[in-house]
This record gives C-alpha cells, structure tokens and sequence, in this order.
C-alpha cells in the first residue's frame, strides 16, 4: 500500500514541474575563435630599413641583406594557449593560411577549438631551421635559441694556426660560440578574456622579430690577398625566453659568421676595401664590459689563418650603431693588413690550396 501512494505522490508531482517550467532549446556556445596575425617587418633595424647603400660586394650581383630580408617571411605560424594563472599550455594549433594587407603586411588567419575563459596567446613563425625552440608546455620557460657550433669548427676557426700543433691564444677558450639564429617573429597576446559565444570570436594579434640585425665593417688593407674569412663576436644574448620576451644574459654567449670582400665609397682615402657582414643576433647585453670583442679569422690564398682582434665596446657606443645598427670598424680602430703570402703555399695549408708534390716522370707498356 506505501508502495501504491509514493507512486501517486511523485506523479503528481511530475505534472506539477511540467506545468510550472517553460521548455525552452539549450545555448551551446561555439568552441571555435578565429586568430589572425599581422606580421611586422617594417621595425627590423637594418633588413629593410637603414640598409649602407654605399657598399658593394666583389665578384657578385647579390647584396648582404637578401637572405635576412627572405627569414622576414614566414610561411607557417604555431599559435600556442596558455592558462595565465598555472602557466601551462591549454591547446596549440598551425596557422598556414596567409594575406597580404594594404601596406603589405602578411597576414595569418586561422581558427582555434577553445572555450570560454581567460588565456594567454603566444604566436610564432614555425619554419626557422637555425632558431629553435623548447619548453613549450610552460610559458615562463620556453625558449629560442641557437646551438653551440661543434669542437671540431671551434678548433678550425679558433684553435691552431694553420701548418702547426701550436696552441693560439683563444680569448673564446671560455666562451659558448653559437650559430646566428634566423629571425623569429614571435606575438604576445596576455590576459585575453573569451565569453560565452555562439558566433566566432576573433582575436587579432602582432608578430615581431625577437632578434637584432647588425651590418659590420671593417677595413682591409691586401684584401686581394684574402681567401676566406669568419668573425666571431662576443658578449650577446644566447637566447631568448619569447613567453616573456625578455633575452637571457648568462652565460654570455658569441656568434660566428662569414665576411664577404666589399668596397664601401663611404670610407675616406683611396683605399676603400672592406671586409663586411650582416649578421643576426639575440641582442647585445647590456653593461658587457670589456667581454665584447671581436675575433676576425682570415685565410689567405697561401691557406695561412691570420687572427685580429679588436674592442667592441666603443663601437656599440656610435651614434651610427645605436639608430642604424651599423658597427663600422674605422681605420682608427683596427685595420686588416694582409700581406703578400708569395707563391709557395705553407705547408699543411688546412685545405684552401692543397699542396701536391712535383711529379715524376716514368716511362712504362700499359695493357689494355
């Protein structure tokens, strides 16, 4: 019977909800945003503003700052989302789908699956083989960088003078030598609140590059006489932490990159040779002291390694390196002398002109 009157008692209070709510449809808010990202060139220091119009290189058609100009377009970008307060990544996608905009600014577009709530957006071009990245499941910690160049290209460049076992004096025997990184343009987009939607959300951000782009000069004297030719520069950045855009100082790091012969009408006599570079870095540190200097690695055409080395610190100080990131090394500075190796090669020249023997003559029946 207590059966019989809980049943009548729940049916009756069945209709009475039924009468008493309005059956209406669910809101399901939509789990995708769109991301569009506008990639900024136009503020890279010395790429496609500031250029030293007055410099030539010998031998070729092409100029120093193409290449640099070609890591300024990013074909992919990887868009990462990150939860402000534990710091850790919430979902990522790949961003492919790109326009141009009326002052020719590159444009990413793409979507998201996300919800609704408060993130942190990290966004950069996915497609640099030089600058890579790590940690990217915390925002704090992930990080671009460059890897050390290997013993065996330290020992080249730094090492041994060529022809002998001697040890050289090594002001870098201490120091990380990395390659130079490709531009990486890197968007920050923090504390982004995204409501409940039923229709797509966008978020519009900016990319920038995260690395500096310095033109470098110095005088020759005997450039004829010169084969190939590296500099090696210290006291910079070895990497940057792009979650909170701020470079990283220890330890101190030195980049190594190739010379090319040049003529600069700029330079005041009659003798205008340059040797010259454009090379990219993640910034100068600051307050780097006496640590800042320079190492140029020139071959001749006998194969032999001449060394100079000269101060930075006052040429990152000029007016011309502070607006325009030209590093002008002036003959009052340091001058390359390179003199007339003659015609013997020296001896274990390290490959540029490989020695051989006088040949010897010999008479003999071959049998075919």
């Amino acid at each position: 019977m207590n059966k019989i009157v809980a049943r009548i008692l729940l049916g009756v209070l069945c209709l009475a909800m039924m009468f008493s709510c309005e059956r209406r449809p669910l809101e399901q808010p939509s789990q995708a945003i769109a991301v569009s990202v506008k990639v900024n060139v136009n503020a890279v220091t010395n790429v496609n503003t500031n250029i030293r119009n007055s410099v030539t290189l010998y031998g070729t058609t092409s100029t120093l700052w193409e290449e640099k100009l070609a890591q300024l377009d990013p074909q992919t970008m990887r868009v990462l989302v990150y939860n402000p307060d534990t710091d850790k990544l919430i979902t990522q996608s790949f961003v492919s789908s790109s326009t141009v905009d009326e002052d020719g600014n590159k444009v990413f577009n793409g979507t998201l699956g996300i919800s609704h709530g408060d993130y942190n957006f990290l966004v950069y071009n996915f497609d640099t083989p030089t600058t890579q990245v790590s940690e990217e499941s915390t925002e704090s910690k992930i990080i671009a960088y460059t890897e050390e160049i290997s013993p065996s290209l330290k020992a080249k460049y730094l090492g041994t003078r060529s022809g002998t076992d001697e040890e050289t004096e090594n002001p870098y025997e201490d120091i990380h030598i990395h390659y130079e990184p490709e531009h990486l343009l890197v968007a920050n987009h923090r504390n982004i609140r995204i409501s409940p939607h039923d229709t797509l959300v966008v978020i519009h951000t900016e990319a920038s590059s995260v690395i500096d782009t310095y033109y470098l000069q110095v005088s020759v004297e005997g450039l004829e006489f010169a084969s190939t030719a590296t500099a090696v520069i210290s006291g910079l950045s070895p990497s940057n932490k792009i979650g909170l855009n701020e470079r990283t100082e220890e330890p101190s790091s030195a980049v190594i990159f190739e010379m090319h012969k040049g003529q600069d009408t700029a330079v005041e006599g009659e003798n205008k040779d340059v040797l010259c570079a454009v090379f990219n870095t993640f910034g100068k540190i600051k307050d780097s002291g006496s640590q800042l200097y320079i190492t140029f690695n020139v071959y001749d055409t006998a194969g032999n390694l001449l060394k100079f080395t000269a101060s930075m610190d006052d040429i990152f100080e000029t007016e011309l390196a502070k607006k325009n990131h030209w590093l002008i090394i002036d003959k009052k500075y340091l001058t390359i002398v390179i003199p007339d190796p003659g015609t013997t090669p020296h001896e274990g020249n390290g490959g540029f002109q490989p020695k051989v023997d006088n040949w010897e003559e010999e008479e003999g029946n071959i049998t075919i």
